[in-house]
């Protein structure tokens, strides 16, 4: 994999980049992580560990101890869960890289972030306007982008690194097959399922779902696809969609390991957080 990360400078990068793309390799296919997910947690951690010592990277920088320091004081703008989520990754790292040398510690609790709040009804509705009323040029990737966070609870990084092939049919239900970290299959009847596939009928197996034509990617795609949009009045965000998907399922009664398998959390906690939404959507 061809990396370089745009929150290191060259400098340093040069310095630290052998070191982590050989640690990557080592892990790489052995944890629920992608490649992608491994570089960006090794390669911050690798910078921040070289830039507080200057000392040479060793295995030993995979520690629980040194992943620890690095979670409380080398990811200043981050938030809890983004926090959380990066120490897991390098726990995980570590686990691989020191085998049994790798001694578990007690972990300093991070505070639970608030989920976004969802969407009512009639702002779902104004949603579906906004997408079917979207310019011709835009119009198919702004349904594709509702349906998937609305209809099949999609994050914003599975919704831009999902392809058409991963998209199929099963009798009456339209199922999703994320492939882009939290593996799973969504199966969704009815209204999100046709409208998805109408969106999507004239791509091939490899096409993006949402923007096929870009040459790139980015984590502000679907938020600088929005702003391209000149229209006022209410427009969608993706965590909001999904929020409004996990809350929907709650309050239809889905059973709870259901719920967690097809959202691709890893814990009851992160869906009893939406559940003072319940009775407010």
């Amino acid at each position: 994999m061809n990396y370089t990360p745009s929150s290191i400078r060259a400098r340093a990068w040069k310095n630290v980049g052998p070191f982590v793309f050989e640690a990557v390799s080592r892990c790489s296919g052995k944890t629920a992580y992608s490649d992608s997910d491994l570089y960006q947690s090794v390669s911050r951690l690798a910078a921040w560990v070289r830039a507080s010592s200057n000392a040479p990277l060793t295995d030993a920088m995979f520690s629980p101890a040194t992943i620890e320091a690095f979670i409380a004081d080398g990811l200043p703008t981050y938030s809890a869960a983004s926090r959380g989520n990066r120490r897991s990754i390098l726990l995980r790292v570590s686990e691989e890289i020191l085998g049994e040398k790798a001694a578990r510690i007690r972990l300093v609790s991070l505070p639970s972030s608030n989920p976004s709040a969802p969407y009512t009804p009639a702002e779902v509705a104004r949603l579906r306007r906004w997408a079917d009323r979207s310019a011709a040029a835009r119009r198919s990737q702004a349904q594709v982008l509702v349906a998937l966070a609305l209809g099949f609870g999609l994050s914003t990084r599975e919704i831009t690194e999902l392809r058409r092939g991963d998209i199929a049919e099963d009798g009456d239900t339209v199922v999703v097959h994320v492939t882009s970290g939290r593996d799973r299959s969504v199966k969704v009847a009815g209204e999100w399922g046709s409208r998805l596939l109408e969106s999507v009928t004239d791509l091939g197996d490899e096409d993006w779902v949402f923007c096929p034509k870009r040459r790139g990617g980015g984590k502000n795609m679907i938020t600088n696809f929005v702003a391209g949009d000149s229209r006022a009045g209410l427009k969608p965000n993706a965590q909001r969609m999904r929020a409004t998907w996990i809350v929907d399922r709650l309050e239809a009664g889905a059973p709870a390991i259901q719920l967690m398998r097809d959202s691709g959390v890893q814990s009851m906690e992160a869906l009893n957080r939406f559940a003072r939404f319940v009775d407010a959507a």
